[in-house]
């Protein structure tokens, strides 16, 4: 009988999730930077009036209620968006 050797697919696809995942906070970034006029690494509602999503979402992805999102809050959101999508898809 042959023994399977699983380790290059099991590298191959946590290097792809770990790009997924770098690529996502690359995104995040990009955002808060394009957006954060005052350059305090976040994004106030007054800021967010350049991006319609973000504005008409600021209330959803400040979870902590302080008027500004951090990169910390905009990922969870991006997290809980694409858990809500893959869920419809599934029923």
């Amino acid at each position: 009988m042959k023994k399977i050797d699983y380790t290059a697919p099991f590298v191959f696809v946590a290097a792809s999730v770990q790009l997924f995942i770098s690529a996502s906070a690359m995104a995040d970034v990009n955002l808060i930077e394009k957006l954060d006029l005052d350059k305090d690494g976040q994004i106030t509602i007054k800021e967010a009036v350049a991006d319609p999503a973000v504005l008409a979402s600021f209330g959803k992805i400040d979870t902590d209620g302080n008027g500004k999102i951090s990169s910390i809050e905009l990922f969870k959101a991006k997290v809980a968006l694409t858990e809500e999508k893959n869920t419809s898809k599934s029923e």
